[in-house]
């Protein structure tokens, strides 16, 4: 039996799924990308490390060993051999993208931002000389602009944007978040530099979306209840638990608007137990049962407000520029690994976009979705579409920009 393997090439989580020529898919696999620790967590830190032909090199080989951990899995599980698969689709943002197919990233490190203009995407995987399979077909979906790479036309291109009636916005959370807006013949995109915050990176005890992250968190009274993915033991606290923990402390009045750790005498409700004093600053004790001691400190509530003021503050901007407004009527989708686990009415009180009561969709992953489309699409209408979305689509880099620059600094506190 042939079968086709899809790729989602995240900057800190790699996702890939095989589906077979009956058009069977089998569970999603993901894994940390290979690239981290070593060259570091986020964008900006793998361009650092792969500015010329040599330093990228390194970053090529960790994306395909693990590209490889991840076929490798699904081979034992599944029981395919090599040969059976005919061909890899992988969409990433243009960092990984251009990182795996080994261009310096010399370009994207200072102004415009920008891609090689003679950058070409491999179609073979001959290309890569330590890739497990052997000449095989290879789609690697194509850059829009800048930061705004080929996993969000992945996602554009799963979400049926050129065919829809009415404006969607859309945000793919993961180390950076892309924005689109768009509908029928006019797209505009962005790419917020919100950081692995809701990837778990920067936050003291934050881990990926994996066995025992703490997804969930309610206040009752004066204890914490805490949901983890499997129901495992808590070993930390991923995005959505992030998320879930923030509303919690705001609802509670443990921090107040400008995100500060308020300390217990101020607290006026029996609250007031889950927060200790620290060496330098308060601290709140999330989960403790004499072994695990899991804590969220003032700089992880910092790290947070950072990414959340940078959405709200790129996304305020495309807005304006699509010229639409909270009282207008559009869809709203979130992609990311969180969304399954957070409510709507978590994202309306932490403030991270500038409307609210809107209905949410939440997608787990739109760029595996996207592939898994490609796969099964008929090829001549799926390239015809995905040509309309790059020839009508319009970035709007936010580098630089000083109005994203005082908008950012207006939206870094909570709006209570």
């Amino acid at each position: 039996m042939n079968y086709s393997i899809g790729v989602d090439l995240g900057t800190t989580t790699v996702a890939a799924f095989i589906i077979d020529e009956r058009g069977h898919s089998y569970p999603i696999k993901t894994v940390l990308n290979f690239q981290y620790p070593e060259f570091g967590l986020d964008s900006i830190k793998r361009i650092q490390n792969g500015l010329d032909e040599n330093s990228v090199r390194k970053l090529q080989q960790k994306a395909i060993s693990t590209i490889n951990a991840l076929i490798d899995e699904n081979k034992n599980e599944i029981g395919f051999d090599y040969d059976d698969i005919k061909e890899i689709i992988i969409a990433g943002n243009t960092v990984m993208e251009m990182a795996l197919c080994g261009y310096p990233l010399l370009s994207l490190s200072k102004p415009p931002y920008r891609s090689q203009s003679d950058v070409s995407f491999y179609n073979n995987t001959n290309y890569f000389k330590d890739f497990y399979l052997k000449n095989r077909k290879l789609f690697i979906f194509p850059v829009l602009d800048g930061f705004v790479g080929g996993d969000t036309v992945a996602s554009i291109y799963y979400l049926d944007m050129l065919k829809r009636d009415k404006p969607v916005f859309f945000a793919d959370f993961g180390t950076n978040v892309e924005i689109v807006i768009g509908y029928k013949n006019r797209i505009y995109t962005t790419s917020a530099p919100a950081g692995p915050t809701f990837e778990g990176g920067n936050i003291k005890f934050g881990v990926t979306a994996k066995s025992g992250a703490i997804s969930e968190v309610t206040l009752k009274g004066s204890i914490f209840k805490v949901k983890t993915i499997e129901d495992s033991i808590p070993i930390g606290i991923c995005g959505s638990g992030i998320m879930s923990l923030i509303y919690e402390l705001l609802k509670g009045g443990i921090i107040d608007k400008n995100g500060r750790i308020l300390p217990p005498e101020l607290i006026d409700s029996e609250s007031f137990s889950v927060v200790e004093r620290g060496h330098n600053e308060n601290e709140v004790v999330l989960y403790f049962d004499g072994k695990n001691n899991i804590r969220f400190f003032q700089e992880d509530i910092r790290q947070f407000q950072f990414a959340k003021s940078a959405i709200k503050s790129a996304s305020e901007i495309l807005m304006k520029k699509f010229k639409i407004s909270n009282n207008d009527d559009f869809d709203v989708y979130i992609s990311g690994t969180f969304g399954s686990h957070i409510k709507p009415d978590i994202i309306d009180l932490i403030d991270i976009f500038p409307f609210n009561g809107k209905k949410i969709n939440f997608i787990n992953d739109s760029v595996i979705l996207g592939c898994q489309k490609y796969i099964v699409s008929e090829s001549l209408e799926r390239d015809n579409e995905l040509r309309n979305i790059i020839d009508i689509s319009k970035n709007f880099p936010l580098s630089g920009s000083k109005l994203f620059e005082s908008r950012f600094i207006e939206n870094i506190s909570f709006q209570l």
